[in-house]
């Protein structure tokens, strides 16, 4: 992979913070041609650089305004096997909405988002009887003062 100068930075932050930047607007910002920066965003995306583009979702709006985080730690199974486990779960009015693995005394960190308490206690009764599965600790937002921070913004 071809190391990413100055101008390929500054149209990754571009389409960062809005995917949907038309490559005209690009060009006028970095000051080269549109199809200099079609070029340019084929080839990060050829690179693996940019691996796709995403909608920001409004949860509320989707009927799953609970925000929580849960910490999950696994024991006799590898924790890969355990991921792919709980990606794999299906619980009504509960979805997984992001997946790490960490280092530390807990295995993963997810972010959960869940129509009601009650539904994302379905989630994390499931994910705990998932074999291998330890111990879970859960945390609720109670508020979200940034999500999806503007890249353009910092």
């Amino acid at each position: 992979m071809a190391s990413l100068d100055e101008v390929d930075r500054e149209i990754i932050r571009l389409l960062a913070a809005n995917g949907r930047v038309t490559n005209e607007e690009v060009a006028k910002t970095v000051h080269l041609s549109r199809p200099a920066v079609h070029a340019r965003v084929k080839r990060l995306q050829e690179d693996g650089v940019i691996k796709g583009y995403s909608a920001l979702v409004d949860w509320k709006a989707t009927g799953l305004p609970l925000t929580a985080y849960l910490w999950v730690r696994t024991g006799g199974v590898r924790c890969r096997d355990a991921a792919e486990a709980i990606l794999r779960l299906e619980v009504d009015n509960a979805v997984v909405d992001e997946l790490h693995r960490v280092a530390g005394e807990w295995c993963m960190l997810l972010k959960v988002r869940a129509a009601s308490a009650e539904y994302l206690q379905e989630l994390v009764d499931a994910i705990r009887d998932l074999d291998g599965v330890q111990a879970t600790m859960s945390t609720i937002v109670l508020s979200t003062l940034s999500e999806h921070r503007r890249r353009d913004r910092t």
